[in-house]
């Protein structure tokens, strides 16, 4: 059990796009970027960034374009982290993910910039971060501890019960 625990614990977080439930969209140049974050509601800590670039005139979704981001916290004058390239994603070469992290609550500006054939754009999102809640975390220890308790006392009462037969 205290290694199915650490197993769990220490297994790093993975992310795909079938979570990113809203995007937000912008005209960068000659392309349209659509923008998703993981968590949708972005928080204190790991983010995660899914995108798609679609070139306006003809509407087809751009597989082998060029996609950096770069990202500019509250408050700041100059980019704190980037630019960061985009990865296709191996499931679906027309999303462009990025992982990164944001330090502090507030409204953060993420630069996206796109090359490709039909030319180059970026545009400027602004993503309001939040302070993370405790609740989900208390939650999963609850359900922990209430598990360990059913394991023990289920284990107990099959020990009494065995060496009663005896």
């Amino acid at each position: 059990l205290a290694l199915l625990v650490w197993a769990m614990a220490s297994a790093p977080a993975a992310y795909a796009n079938g979570r990113v439930v809203d995007f937000v969209r912008q005209t960068a140049g000659p392309y349209e970027i659509a923008l998703g974050t993981i968590p949708s509601d972005p928080v204190v800590g790991r983010l995660h960034l899914t995108m798609t670039v679609t070139v306006i005139s003809t509407q087809e979704l751009v597989l082998d374009a060029g996609v950096a981001v770069s990202g500019t916290g509250p408050d700041a004058d100059s980019a704190e982290f980037g630019p960061i390239t985009g990865q296709n994603n191996p499931s679906n070469p027309a999303f462009y993910d990025i992982n990164t992290s944001v330090d502090r609550v507030g409204t953060w500006t993420f630069n996206v910039a796109i090359s490709g054939e039909a030319g180059e754009g970026e545009s400027d999102f602004l993503i309001e971060v939040k302070k993370s809640s405790p609740f989900g975390g208390i939650v999963t220890l609850l359900v922990l501890v209430a598990l360990v308790v059913i394991v023990g006392l289920s284990l107990r009462a099959y020990l009494g019960e065995r060496g009663k037969r005896r």
